[in-house]
This record gives C-alpha cells, sequence and structure tokens, in this order.
C-alpha cells in the first residue's frame, strides 16, 4: 500500500467515522432528554401528590412558615406567596428555597430537607367563601390575610382572623429538566392544582 493509498484511507475513514458521530450524538441527547423528561414527571407527580394530600387533610393553612426554628409570625411576617403551613394532625410547611431551587418540607421542629429540586416557580393562592360556609369561593387578597383582625389559634399563636376561612388552596408549580443542555429539548412542566381542606370549619 502506497503513501497515498494511505492518506485516502485515512481520509475515508475520517470522513465515514465524522458521518457516524453526526447521527450517533443527537440521538443520544433524544434519548436523554426522554428520560430527563420522564424523570421531571415523576418529581411533579411527587410534588403534587405531597401537597395535596397534606392540604386536603389539614384544619387550617397559613400563608407563612412557622414552626421552632425561623416562625415567620414571630419576626412579623403572615404572609409569603411561596410558603405555605399545613396543620392537622401534625404541622408541615412547603416552601420554595430561589437560590437552590428546591422545594423544601419543614417538619415544624428542626427537620427542614429538600424534597423536590430544579423547582423554577411555586406559589400558593387562597381561597375563601364570600360569607358564610357553602357559598361562593373567591380569591383571598394577601393584603386580608395581614390587616387583621388578630385573634390566638390552638397553638397560641397570632393569627389574623381571614386566615382561618380559608378552605382551599390554589398551587402553582414549574420544574425544569435537571441538565441544562437538555432544557431546550424539555421544556419547563407547569401544573396548577387546586386542594380543598376537608377539615376547615368552612369546608362544603
Amino acid at each position: 500500500m502506497t503513501t497515498v493509498e494511505l492518506l485516502v484511507a485515512s481520509a475515508i475513514s475520517v470522513l465515514v467515522l465524522g458521518a457516524v458521530l453526526a447521527v450517533v450524538t443527537p440521538v443520544q441527547a433524544v434519548v436523554r432528554a426522554q428520560g430527563d423528561a420522564g424523570d421531571m414527571h415523576q418529581r411533579l407527580r411527587a410534588a403534587a401528590d405531597t401537597l395535596t394530600n397534606d392540604v386536603r387533610l389539614a384544619i387550617s393553612v397559613r400563608p407563612y412558615r412557622i414552626g421552632a426554628v425561623r416562625d415567620d409570625g414571630l419576626a412579623g411576617v403572615y404572609y409569603r406567596p411561596d410558603t405555605v403551613a399545613v396543620i392537622g394532625t401534625a404541622m408541615t410547611t412547603y416552601y420554595w428555597k430561589r437560590d437552590t431551587l428546591q422545594l423544601m418540607q419543614y417538619d415544624g421542629d428542626r427537620s427542614d430537607l429538600p424534597m423536590i429540586d430544579h423547582v423554577v416557580r411555586l406559589t400558593f393562592d387562597y381561597l375563601a367563601p364570600t360569607s358564610a360556609a357553602g357559598t361562593a369561593l373567591v380569591s383571598v387578597d394577601p393584603a386580608t390575610l395581614i390587616d387583621g383582625p388578630w385573634t390566638e389559634d390552638a397553638t397560641h399563636r397570632r393569627v389574623d382572623v381571614d386566615v382561618l376561612r380559608i378552605c382551599e388552596v390554589r398551587i402553582s408549580l414549574r420544574l425544569q429538566a435537571t441538565a441544562p443542555s437538555l432544557r431546550p429539548l424539555v421544556p419547563d412542566d407547569d401544573v396548577v392544582l387546586h386542594a380543598a381542606l376537608r377539615n376547615s370549619l368552612f369546608a362544603r
């Protein structure tokens, strides 16, 4: 085999290898994207199930963090759009940690752990009856949840009376793909959930 023939054979091999890689690389990206999309749906389902189940079993909720550590009420903060404390047989606070993009779960004592990663949005909106129990539900203006009149709940915490009328929570959740390189292929996943408090005094 002459040098020319060797060079021609090498060039052909390089071209064939390049063509194979040009086909294989996008296929690998698509396969990874499909796996990541499935993972994102699983994370979304886990968050949705946990949040809605806890809210449905709640006696009441608070639109801020409560517990032994960093209690918002003690700091004079009575509303956060990305936080809900669920009060039932146990007390659990869910909130969005913006700097790490995590949905956090706080047990009201010392356990404050991430539950879901790559959360790019989490908001809670509240609904209450227009007057007596059984009447139409309307969205609660956040300003009415922090202006009083004030009362004391069963845990001897100061609370706005309007908070006690909340009987449904609307949860808006948005997740993104885990790998930045896959986000052009895997769009963010959104869900809006409605969870009624079955044990609320204002439950219909």
